[in-house]
Order: structure tokens, then sequence, then C-alpha cells
């Protein structure tokens, strides 16, 4: 079974109302998608949201349009941690 890889997003992206980022998760560090774990009022989800790196783009809505919108303005924010979390060391 492959490794569970993750990197830390609580206090690194700014909360948006309810809508607290938790984490990154990924299974195959080539894999072009990643898995935003979050919570709603302090609640984590079952399900995360799917961010693809090529497009730097979250592929899910949360809550109302406005939420949603707000949450995928986020995704290059969260690309640029996760893309320097999963680069090879120099």
């Amino acid at each position: 079974m492959a490794e569970r890889h993750s990197v830390d997003l609580h206090g690194k992206i700014s909360d948006i109302g309810v809508v607290h980022f938790l984490r990154a998760e990924w299974k195959n560090p080539q894999s072009r998608f990643v898995l935003i774990r979050y919570a709603v009022h302090e609640k984590e989800e079952p399900y995360g949201l799917r961010l693809d790196l090529d497009k730097r783009a979250i592929l899910d809505d949360v809550g109302d349009a406005a939420t949603a919108t707000a949450v995928k303005a986020r995704a290059r924010d969260i690309w640029e941690i996760v893309v320097n979390m999963r680069s090879p060391r120099r």
C-alpha cells in the first residue's frame, strides 16, 4: 500500500468564514491531484476537495456560491505550498 504524504495547511491559508483548511494529502508523488482536507464549523468533512496541480485549480465546490468562489481563490496559494513541499530537495 502506498504511503500517504501530507502537508499541514492550518495557519498557512486564511479561513473563509466557517471553512478551515487543514492539510493537503497525496499518495503518489507524481500524481497531478492532491486532496485538500477542510473543516466546516471545526468538524472535518468526510470528503476533501480535489486540487489539480496542472491547472492550479480546485475542482470541487463547497457551500454556497460565494464560499465556493472564495475557496477556489485560495487554489494558487495551496498549490504553491504543495509544490514546494513535493519538490525534491537539492
